[in-house]
This record gives structure tokens, C-alpha cells and sequence, in this order.
């Protein structure tokens, strides 16, 4: 099933995504203290990611994205691997995602910004600087492998950076016309873009894009950033409207790791309220686990 087609045909007011991976695989005793972070997984233990694709299924997530948020090219070229080497991991995700998947479940490639490739935490500032051809070099053969593999859906995630939005937006989605885009971004305490672009701005521009992205919203930002973003304009998008905290911990970029668990409990409580407000799609993100899923899947029925 296409991500619009889910959208427009769901019979409940908003539909569920699925967790954090990443903390699904941590808790299932994987290590992913690596520049690979998920990818480390995908490429030595990839029966864990189908166990981790299988549970978020199981909770009853109706999105589910692949293991790819970093697995750009750029990153597994850095480490030594061959581009058939890297296909092959490709490959694998795919492969490990529809085999936890039904027809009920949509299957959306998963996208890391520039940032996430740099590994130091930069999803979270925005502070890096390219221009609008090192974006679509950077992004464009890790789309082309996944579409070569059935995917058809896609979300650019934890995207921090307004630069790197327009060059999403203007060059790299008009390339493939067939498949549908989400861009989901970072927000700092102020509700604002991670690289401090009023979210007042990107909302401005974004509405100016309905037809090139559909599906727009906040990811791995604390509850209450979320709120703010909302406040601030997001909520008043024409878009569908998506999010997926995280359980609000702070990341640790030097040793890769969250400084604490966090507490899901924030986003359980703020369910209600985004359905009303019009958010389609609400998810988790690091922090998040399955059994965090299960419960925003019954909130979210429960919804009236």
C-alpha cells in the first residue's frame, strides 16, 4: 500500500508510525556505539532488524520505515565497503522490512540528513553548510538503490537544516516524480528549526509545496518542542501533518549514546490533543519502543 493511499482510506482520525529502532535494537542487545549507528546492525546482525521490524508490526504501527537512516553511500564508502557491497546492504533492508510486513502496512524508506552522516550530532544543530549539488549527491544514489528495490515512499528524517530543505524540495524531489516524499525536521526548545530558522518561516515555504511534499512534521525533538512548532504554525500546514518525538533525553555525540532513557509518558499524554489539532500520523522516536507503540495505537483508537 503507497503512503497517500493509507492516509486518505485510514477509518480512524490518525495513524500510527513505528518507534525507535535504533532503542529497540539497543534493547535487544545490539551495539550500535558506531558512525553506522542502526546500519551496524543491518550489516552483521540483520535478523535483528527483522525482529525489530516484526515487534513495531506486531504493536500495530501502519508506517514502518527501513533501517537506512544511515546508511547513506557516503557513509559506507567512508568505512571501506564496495559498492556491491553496499548493495547488498540495501538489499538486506529491504528484504527485512517487507518480511515483517503485510499489505496492511506501508513501507517508507527511510532518509538521514547530511548531518547524520557527519555523526557528531549535527541533526540536532543544523550546523553544517552545502550547497544545493553537494545535497543531491549526497541523497541521491542511496533513493535510486531503494527505489531499484520496490521502495516507493520516502521520508528525508531529523532534517535540521533550512538549506538542506530547499535543496530537497527545489532539486532532488521533482527527480523522481513516481514517488511520494516526507520531510520531517528537528526542533530546538523554542519550537524553531534546529539551526535556529524561525519555524515560522519553514512553514511559510513549506506550504508553498503541497504537490512536492505531501506529508510534513517534527521528529526526535522533545514533546514540548513539538508543542511549540505546532503552536507556531506547523498545525496550520495544508500538508498531513506527522510526528514522532523522542522520550526527550539529550544526545551525547562525542560517545554516541542519549544521556538517559527518557520517559515516554510526555507523548502517551499529548495523544488526545495532537489528533485534535489535526496531526495525521504520530509515531516515536528514540526512546521509543514497541510497547510505547502498542499503547499510542490504542490512544489513537480510542480517539473519537
Amino acid at each position: 500500500m503507497r503512503l497517500t493511499d493509507k492516509i486518505n482510506t485510514t477509518n480512524t482520525r490518525a495513524i500510527v508510525l513505528d518507534g525507535g529502532l535504533a532503542t529497540t535494537l539497543e534493547h535487544a542487545g545490539c551495539n550500535l556505539n558506531s558512525t553506522l549507528w542502526s546500519s551496524e546492525v543491518l550489516r552483521n546482525q540483520p535478523d535483528e532488524i527483522y525482529n525489530a521490524h516484526k515487534s513495531f508490526v506486531n504493536a500495530g504501527a501502519d508506517i514502518l520505515l527501513t533501517s537506512t537512516y544511515q546508511a547513506s553511500v557516503a557513509t559506507f564508502l567512508d568505512i571501506g565497503l564496495t559498492r556491491d557491497e553496499i548493495a547488498s546492504l540495501y538489499t538486506t533492508a529491504v528484504n527485512k522490512i517487507n518480511e515483517a510486513t503485510t499489505t496492511e502496512q506501508v513501507v517508507v524508506g527511510s532518509l538521514g540528513p547530511y548531518g547524520s552522516y557527519l555523526s557528531d550530532g549535527s541533526e540536532y544543530t543544523g550546523n553544517y553548510i552545502l550547497n544545493s549539488k553537494e545535497y543531491e549527491r549526497f541523497h541521491q544514489e542511496r533513493i535510486l538503490a531503494l527505489i531499484d528495490r520496490g521502495i516507493q515512499d520516502f521520508v528525508f528524517e531529523t532534517v535540521p537544516n533550512f538549506d538542506e530543505i530547499k535543496a530537497i524540495v527545489e532539486k532532488i524531489i521533482p527527480s523522481f516524480p513516481n514517488s511520494t516524499f516526507w520531510i520531517s525536521v528537528t526542533v530546538n526548545d523554542n519550537g524553531n528549526l534546529s539551526d535556529g530558522t524561525p519555524i515560522e518561516d519553514v512553514c511559510n515555504y513549506i506550504a508553498l509545496h503541497e504537490a512536492q511534499v505531501p506529508v510534513f512534521g517534527v521528529n526526535c525533538s522533545s514533546v514540548s518542542s513539538v508543542n511549540k512548532a505546532l503552536e507556531k504554525g506547523l498545525q496550520e500546514l495544508p500538508q498531513t501533518i506527522a510526528v514522532y518525538p523522542n522520550g526527550g533525553a539529550v544526545y551525547d555525540a562525542e560517545h554516541k549514546v542519549w544521556k538517559d532513557d527518557g520517559d515516554s509518558s510526555a507523548i502517551l499524554s499529548n495523544i488526545a490533543s495532537w489528533v485534535e489539532k489535526g496531526v495525521k500520523i504520530i509515531g516515536g522516536c528514540c526512546q521509543t519502543t514497541p510497547e510505547d507503540i502498542k499503547s499510542i495505537a490504542q490512544l489513537v483508537k480510542n480517539v473519537k
